[in-house]
């Protein structure tokens, strides 16, 4: 009986070990794979990275270019313009340039001055005397009067006692009459004279004779015809050169002993171009001094001459001009002594902007 119990109780035991090695093998076969059990890992939503932001940093520093950038080709107004090392008028001047000539203009340094680069170099200039290159230039001078004298410098009074004022306002006719032909035939060596006597021709006249001249303009446009300026303003000094040359006061009027109406700036030397774009035929050519020319030769002219002349007498006189004899040409500012004689220089008439004299030029 105790062998029966002893041998269960072994039996017992044996059995008991036999479970516990069972749990802890794994079972291979060569069989089909059975599918491993896997821990399951939860499903995460992907989040996506957001740009890195660029943290600022000092800008770098470039290397000096040989060459600074240029934004605009600017040009000379005046006659001679100064280009200083610092943006200071008592700095050095390290160059000029001239009239019309061009310089690189880099920025606006302060309110009078801007940096150009001049010879390589980055200096300033007067921000008043540079306009941009491809602007075109009008002279305009400002009013001035002066006191009417005689031949012993004493002052000439009107009939009441008054002393007499004179005035003068230059403005480039080119602002009032923008379709105007302007051949300023003493501007170049095709003239009488052989000479260039305007070393820069300027068509001003008194801004009065202007206005009138503009009139006359719109008129004559009305008609399809243009004007053609051959003459207007010329000063004094030069009315000494052709006279002496031609001596004959009833075409060149005498300096010597009064002035033309010419150097008041208050008389044209004009003709047409009509609707062909071709110039009217007229009695003569231009300044041709001789009887010809003459208005009292009118029985000497062709019907179409006399017409072209009648049409554009008419005109003008219409708008406040009054004629000479001598010169079918010619035609002046009925208030022409209201104005000073002048001798300025045309290279010293100060030359603008259409937009700095406030005219739009569109």
């Amino acid at each position: 009986m105790r062998k029966i119990l002893f041998v269960l109780m072994v039996a017992v035991l044996l059995f008991a070990e036999g479970c516990k090695l069972q749990s802890g093998i794994v079972a291979v076969s060569t069989d089909e794979p059975t599918e491993q059990p896997v821990t399951q890992t939860p499903e995460v939503t992907e989040v996506p990275t957001p740009e890195p932001t660029e943290a600022p940093t000092a800008a770098p520093t470039a290397e000096p270019s040989p060459t600074p950038m240029v934004t605009f080709l600017y040009k000379s107004r005046v006659n001679e313009l100064k280009i200083y090392a610092a943006p200071n008028k008592k700095s050095t001047v390290v160059g000029k340039i001239k009239y019309e000539e061009t310089i690189p203009l880099i920025e606006a340094a302060d309110e009078d001055f801007v940096r150009v680069f001049y010879n390589g170099e980055i200096c300033y200039c007067d921000c008043r005397s540079l306009v941009p290159a491809d602007e075109e230039l009008y002279g305009y001078m400002a009013p001035r009067y002066e006191y009417k004298t005689d031949k012993n410098g004493n002052i000439s009074h009107d009939q009441n006692g008054n002393p007499i004022m004179l005035r003068s306002e230059l403005i480039d006719i080119r602002l009032l009459i923008p379709n105007i032909e302007i051949y300023q035939i003493f501007g170049t060596s095709q003239n009488f004279t052989g000479n260039i006597l305007y070393k820069r021709s300027v068509p001003v006249l008194q801004k009065e004779t202007a206005l009138k001249l503009a009139e006359a303009a719109k008129k004559f446009a009305e008609y399809g015809y243009t004007i053609k300026i051959y003459d207007c303003y010329r000063p004094y000094s030069v009315q000494f050169i052709l006279y002496d040359i031609v001596q004959n006061s009833s075409y060149i009027a005498n300096p010597y002993n009064s002035a033309s109406n010419h150097n008041r700036a208050a008389a044209v030397d004009m003709s047409l171009i009509g609707p062909d774009g071709k110039e009217l035929d007229f009695p003569t050519p231009m300044h041709t001094f001789n009887s010809l020319a003459n208005r009292t030769s009118e029985s000497r002219w062709t019907e179409e001459q006399r017409r072209n002349v009648d049409f554009m007498t008419r005109i003008m006189t219409e708008c406040g001009f009054r004629t000479i004899n001598s010169e079918w040409w010619h035609f002046s500012d009925i208030n022409y002594l209201s104005f000073i004689v002048l001798d300025v220089d045309m290279r010293d008439i100060p030359m603008y902007t259409a937009s700095q004299l406030g005219y739009s030029m569109d």
